[in-house]
């Protein structure tokens, strides 16, 4: 018996495909719920039935049992036409016709719904402009453009006709991984101004865990074997599968789902301009540096090595060093370990722009981990 239509934009409801004449099926008894809003990345071995899953929302695979509901409907009581113009697919090859412009294959579904040229080209515009494209590239062919920038036009055809949901398979497998990092930045800042729900499928558990706000590893035979939020998944994987699936350094990549402003920084071995001598050996001391750094309100001044006391009247007279170790308070909890470790500095200072916050230490990193 189906439960009743839950508020989920995406819901899977025990799906199995089971093939013709195979003993095990591609996905077995699968049960999702993504809300309205949020990226679900399913990830897992080869065989774990992820594209078959994707495949079956928009029926180009039929499931041989269970439900499917997408915005409230369910998809095998849909026409498939109607269905598939309402999501927006976006695979690994991209799959741009080569003998039309970037224009004429961003248009591809608009002029499928019957929009008139004008409406057309008015969003055509608009898509250049959303995924970073130079608006000279619109009447340019596919084989004109790198491979980030052609993914970006099946990026902006998916997006076409506005849908509410896009399925997207690989879609950033095929270019160089510099290039990949930054269309996945891209692509995050534009979920984030568009706010689609969308389901992705990868075999990359770092991407998994950079783009999902829910992530669902699967197994062999489509066994689903966690699905969570990332950072619920690296402190507290299901099982064994799922920890060996994360890999052993788990601790790190949750360190790059932890936000720096939310974390406790320490003022670090910090005086005033007009402190005295003494004070600067008593923050030295405190933790464990040879070295000390002077602020004045939220303006870090600069940094001076303990010997530079020995002789000086007072923290004023000694010529300070600019303060190099320094990362944004936007950043993560990884970018802050990483600055620590590759400048050989004890701790590096968080800044809010020009604005000093205070300091972050590797152990002070460690520490955040566990809370």
């Amino acid at each position: 018996m189906v439960s009743p239509v839950s508020d989920a934009m995406i819901r899977l409801e025990a799906v199995t495909k089971q093939y013709p004449g195979t003993m095990t099926p591609a996905v077995d008894e699968l049960s999702l719920e993504i809300p309205e809003g949020e990226i679900a990345v399913l990830v897992g071995p080869s065989g774990c039935g992820k594209t078959t899953t994707l495949k079956m929302i928009n029926r180009l695979i039929e499931p041989t049992s269970g439900e499917i509901v997408v915005a409230g409907e369910r998809v095998t009581e849909m026409d498939q036409s109607e269905l598939r113009r309402g999501i927006g697919y976006v695979i690994q090859q991209i799959g741009l016709f080569p003998h039309r412009t970037i224009a004429e294959n961003i248009a591809t579904v608009p002029k499928l719904l019957g929009w008139d040229k004008a409406r057309t080209n008015e969003r055509i515009d608009e898509l250049i402009d959303v995924v970073q494209l130079e608006p000279e590239m619109r009447d340019r062919y596919p084989a004109e453009l790198s491979g980030g920038q052609r993914q970006r036009v099946g990026v902006a055809r998916a997006l076409a006709a506005d849908p509410p949901v896009m399925l997207m398979d690989e879609p950033f497998g095929a270019v160089d991984p510099i290039v990949r990092s930054a269309l996945q930045d891209q692509f995050l800042d534009l979920q984030h101004r568009l706010n689609k729900t969308i389901v992705l499928v990868t075999h990359d558990i770092d991407e998994a865990i950079k783009l999902g706000d829910r992530v669902a590893i699967l197994n062999v035979g489509g066994i689903l074997e966690q699905y969570a939020p990332p950072s619920d998944m690296l402190r507290e994987p299901a099982n064994a599968f799922v920890a060996d699936f994360l890999g052993s350094d788990r601790g790190l990549k949750r360190l790059g789902l932890l936000p720096i402003r939310n974390a406790n920084l320490e003022m670090g071995p910090v005086v005033a301009p007009t402190a005295h001598p003494q004070d600067a050996h008593r923050v030295m001391e405190q933790y464990g540096v040879d070295w000390f750094a002077v602020a004045e309100g939220k303006r870090l001044l600069g940094w001076a090595p303990g010997t530079a006391l020995e002789t000086a009247p007072d923290v004023r007279s000694i010529p300070l060093q600019p303060y190099r170790t320094r990362i944004d308070v936007g950043s993560t909890l990884k970018e802050a370990l990483d600055a620590v470790v590759s400048s050989r500095a004890p701790m590096t200072a968080v800044f809010d722009g020009d604005d000093y916050l205070g300091m972050l230490s590797a152990d002070r990193i460690s520490r955040e981990i566990v809370q």
